[in-house]
């Protein structure tokens, strides 16, 4: 599953996110597996939902045109693919809570500090919309792809 984001006309540059959504824990070997591990292809289709739904909502909100979605991406773009830019693709891992605002989400450090803050502060800032399906594993782990358009 893979979204894509419509930035403001405003931006300088065209910076698409593409998010690829797991339900439980991530299929990628090096962030291991637990008891509650679901593979995403066997996971229930209302986990998938949920995930698209989270993944639409993480769009919007790195998509705002604000002053911390600004910066952030304005840090992205002006940062890529240099060693203290955001790697090609990074998990970010996400709990919800029962009426469907973001508890927490938890990433590798970015190497720049206001980045790191800003995209936690992106993450966290507000209601998916509806409430996490009845035993849901989380955290929800999204693959985040950067792909950047002049």
């Amino acid at each position: 599953m893979f979204g894509s984001l419509m930035l403001p006309q405003k931006s300088a540059a065209a910076l698409r996110i593409l998010l690829l959504c797991l339900c439980g824990l991530a299929s990628v070997s090096a962030l291991g597996q637990s008891l509650d591990y679901r593979e995403p292809g066997k996971a229930p289709p209302s986990w998938a939902q949920f995930a698209k739904l989270v993944q639409y909502r993480f769009e919007s909100w790195i998509g705002a045109d604000d002053q911390v979605a600004n910066r952030f991406r304005a840090y992205v773009k002006e940062h890529a693919g240099q060693e203290d830019g955001l790697p090609p693709s990074m998990v970010v891992k996400a709990w919800l809570n029962p009426d469907g605002t973001v508890e927490r989400v938890s990433f590798a450090p970015l190497t720049d500090a206001q980045a790191d803050a800003d995209l936690r502060t992106i993450l966290t800032r507000g209601n998916i919309g509806e409430a996490p399906p009845p035993e849901m594993l989380q955290p929800l782990n999204l693959r985040f792809s950067l792909n950047l358009k002049k």
